[in-house]
């Protein structure tokens, strides 16, 4: 009787934590979702994530095929037009949904020159090279504006520019908003009016319902969420990667906890959540198939190799050259990826970079701001899936349900396990020390950010807990201690 009084004084003292997160310059009311009026599954996930994001614009699509693929006249007549109609000035994000075509394959040969192409007044026709007729439709959303024919749809390159050209010179399809690192704002003149995209995509609706809901609890928890960055020497594109920098420069300083190697072996394992995967997956030695990462994927886990065709398709099963698909990703339980609808190669102005993609989550800036400031290109071949909005959060102390704050829900998880052993920072247990055991320790940290929770930005604090929350959290213990001796 005596500890549970103790416990029950330690409660009625103890007041909230404040600590602070990024907030950012995008939001629901910013963000117009696209869905396929013929499928089903498209309106779902649209509606669904409205629900999820109040505030958020619905756009159905008529006439649109439902094939993964469609042709340059199909984007430019059918899809263009209609959802230029549905947005405005203040619609700073366009998300695709399932049902919507994902690549679009352009037709036409390599028109050499066409009007405004930049190269002219050098008196230089396109390369053959440069001409690639892939593209997905997130990327060619984000320049929805401004191309608007087919010629421009195939103004790609490999490489940034010639030698001794810098690549904005020549391409309209070069990213005003690449390596930015700031907020979003489509009307700063600097990004040239483009918008960002993002694809709510799975093998079905469930994944990518799922997907949503685990955006929306993705905490940075120290000890059990792990970033896995595996650089294979030998594996195609080794050369381009940005793997080290993204180790040494980005997720070490910050304190991550990081599984990184550089061998020749795939990394398959870590010791706690993976929230961050980096890897050439088929590239690099082993299979790219998903199913051999034996992680526990944390709720936020992004996805990003070097597969050129890791988001080729949302059908199960129709992956190419046995590399792993986004989608795989999903059905695992990630979040959210970045991917190749087609084959981008392997250098850092075609794939986007790691270093800058994690870097911003980790400024907690939008998943949307981070995957389109770490590519270089728009109109290609990268697509972004996964919620938009979704940010890194910085964890509350004592929130076992991640539901960002901390309450009866969660002192229910550290009565439940009272005692116990269990893995070190197994949060769902209530263990908040990482001791292994929970105990008058984990619940101490659990009453000191007694009803901290975020809201508009930031983690504040609510009252300290009145008399009632004393009475509920005493005789809460009481009862547990009564169980446990029985």
């Amino acid at each position: 009787m005596a500890e549970s009084l103790w416990l029950w004084l330690l409660v009625c003292a103890v007041l909230g934590a404040v600590c602070a997160d990024a907030g950012a310059a995008i939001g629901p009311s910013s963000v117009v979702v696209l869905y396929n009026v013929d499928s089903p599954d498209g309106f779902e996930i649209a509606s669904y994530y409205a629900q999820v994001h109040p505030g958020v614009r619905l756009l159905g699509l008529e006439n649109v095929s439902l094939n993964e693929e469609v042709t340059e006249d199909h984007y430019l007549e059918v899809i263009r037009p209609q959802v230029l109609a549905g947005i405005d000035g203040g619609t700073d994000v366009i998300v695709t949904t399932k049902g919507l075509p994902l690549r679009i394959a352009n037709t036409i040969s390599n028109p050499g020159t066409y009007p405004g192409w930049r190269g002219e007044k050098f008196g230089m026709s396109i390369p053959n090279d440069w001409w690639k007729p892939f593209s997905s439709l997130e990327s060619e959303l984000t320049r929805i504006d401004r191309i608007d024919s087919a010629e421009q749809m195939g103004d790609q390159s490999f490489m940034l520019s010639p030698s001794g050209f810098p690549f904005e010179t020549f391409h309209h399809a070069a990213n005003p908003y690449y390596n930015r690192r700031s907020a979003f704002d489509r009307n700063d003149p600097a990004n040239e009016g483009i918008r960002l995209t993002a694809r709510l995509d799975g093998f079905d609706v469930g994944d990518v319902i799922a997907s949503i809901d685990r955006a929306q609890q993705s905490y940075l928890v120290p000890g059990s969420r792990y970033f896995v960055v595996d650089d294979d020497p030998d594996a195609l594109g080794a050369l381009a990667d940005r793997m080290p920098k993204l180790v040494n420069q980005v997720l070490v300083p910050t304190g991550q906890d990081v599984v990184y190697d550089t061998g020749t072996q795939d990394i398959t394992t870590a010791p706690g959540g993976v929230i961050g995967y980096v890897s050439h997956g088929s590239q690099a030695a082993g299979p790219g198939n998903i199913d051999r990462l034996d992680f526990d994927l944390a709720p936020g886990a992004v996805f990003h190799t070097w597969d050129s065709f890791n988001a080729f398709s949302f059908i199960e099963g129709n992956e190419l050259y046995g590399q792993g698909l986004a989608g795989e990703w999903l059905a695992k339980g990630g979040t959210a990826a970045l991917g190749h609808v087609q084959e981008p190669k392997a250098n850092s102005s075609s794939v986007a970079n790691e270093d800058i993609l994690f870097d911003m989550l980790l400024s907690g800036f939008t998943f949307a701001e981070a995957a389109w400031s770490a590519t270089a290109q728009l109109s290609f071949v990268n697509t972004v899936i996964g919620d938009p909005l979704m940010t890194f959060r910085p964890w509350v102390l004592g929130d076992t349900d991640l539901d960002g704050s901390v309450g009866l829900a969660d002192l229910n998880d550290v009565l439940a396990n009272w005692n116990t052993s269990t893995q070190p920072f197994n949060i769902k247990d209530g263990e908040l020390t990482g001791d292994g055991f929970v105990g008058l320790a984990d619940l101490s940290i659990l009453l000191a950010n007694w009803g901290a929770q975020p809201s508009g930005g930031e983690v504040k604090s609510l009252p300290e807990p009145g008399s009632a929350a004393c009475v509920i959290v005493f005789g809460g213990l009481v009862l547990t201690r009564r169980a446990q001796n029985r």
